[in-house]
């Protein structure tokens, strides 16, 4: 498969940053937040099977989230079924959450918010389909995101060693991209997955903390744009009292109205050093997140990153412009440079194939 990432072309302390970065124009607009700052690494490998994208990502612990504003910036409109090798991983989407354990399966619907947590190193196969080619089966299949596929028996078992023989074929050159006809068994077997999984779904269990904890940072990852989210609309969606929802996040040691200011303060953050962004207004950016009262957002950006709003832009852009801060780093990949690796991944993207390396 195509290395596409490898946050090894970046000093560490900029490992997170590019990899979101990257994730955003490679895979498909959205968030990722990690506390691995001094150690983080993460790479990412990806493959076509005719219509079926596969692709394989290895990263230390990490959270990413898919909110209404990355929809909107971009959709591919697809089904993803993840295949959780090594690791855990929870997520959350449609006001369900899932936990999984190595060998089980979950889907995610790009056309959805959602996040997902990996609170330790973890690797993960990924299967693209695009919603087209799964036919009338799509919309159903969609409404069946974040569920549990247990791996370890039966026909999910065999179906991941299926996906993974597969992606190691396509690896290694013994799987034809172009064979149009094992890419259609992969998509009849994901069918037949979740036609099993509806008719032996268990009654619904009552949720964990973890759980409950999880659906409530999806709602607020989904609704940050929304001045008014505060507490009493976080407990309302997750079905719980508001006290008991602040019992929950401060078991784990957090701050509900904390857990907001901060993510509206990271969206912000991320647009304000966003080249694309760069003639925005800060007034706009601060509303798009929440944060409509300038005089208010002024005090808390200061009082987060030590300087206003607009220093931190203008640092951001003499950095970018300045070729002496840009960190050295040692060849690693193919490519020449981490903006070269993006382009040819994009180039990939766009075509459905590997890209030729300079």
């Amino acid at each position: 498969m195509t290395l596409l990432i490898d946050t090894g072309v970046v000093a560490p302390p900029d490992r997170v940053e590019f990899w979101a970065q990257s994730s955003y124009d490679v895979y498909h607009p959205l968030q990722i937040q990690s506390d691995e700052t001094d150690r983080f690494s993460a790479r990412m490998w990806g493959d076509w099977l005719s219509c079926v994208g596969f692709y394989r990502i290895a990263a230390e612990s990490n959270t990413m989230s898919r909110t209404p504003a990355d929809i909107a910036a971009g959709d591919p409109e697809c089904l993803h079924l993840s295949v959780l090798l090594r690791g855990h991983l929870d997520g959350a989407q449609q006001h369900r959450t899932v936990a999984l354990k190595p060998g089980d399966m979950t889907g995610y619907d790009t056309s959805q918010p959602a996040i997902f947590r990996a609170p330790e190193p973890f690797d993960l196969l990924v299967l693209k389909l695009p919603k087209a080619t799964l036919g009338k089966h799509a919309s159903h299949l969609a409404r069946l995101t974040a569920m549990r596929i247990p791996g370890d028996r039966g026909l999910p078992r065999l179906a991941a060693q299926f996906f993974c023989g597969a992606a190691a074929g396509l690896a290694d050159g013994t799987i034809s991209r172009d064979d149009a006809d094992l890419a259609e068994h992969v998509i009849d077997l994901v069918r037949r997955l979740y036609v099993d999984l509806e008719n032996s779904a268990p009654p619904a269990q009552p949720r964990s903390r973890a759980e409950l904890l999880l659906h409530a940072q999806a709602y607020i990852a989904s609704n940050l744009g929304d001045a008014g989210l505060d507490p009493e609309q976080v407990a309302n969606a997750c079905f719980i009292s508001t006290r008991y929802l602040h019992r929950v996040f401060g078991e784990e040691g957090l701050s509900v109205c904390e857990s907001i200011r901060t993510a509206r303060l990271d969206r912000c953050r991320r647009d304000l050093i966003n080249p694309a962004l760069a003639n925005e207004p800060i007034s706009t950016i601060a509303t798009r997140w929440g944060l409509p009262n300038l005089p208010h957002f002024s005090r808390l950006f200061r009082a987060t990153y030590g300087c206003s709003a607009r220093e931190f832009r203008r640092n951001a852009t003499q950095s970018r412009r300045d070729p002496s801060d840009e960190p050295l780093a040692p060849r690693t990949t193919a490519f020449d440079s981490p903006t070269q690796q993006l382009e040819a991944a994009r180039a990939w993207v766009a075509a459905g194939r590997e890209p030729t390396v300079p």
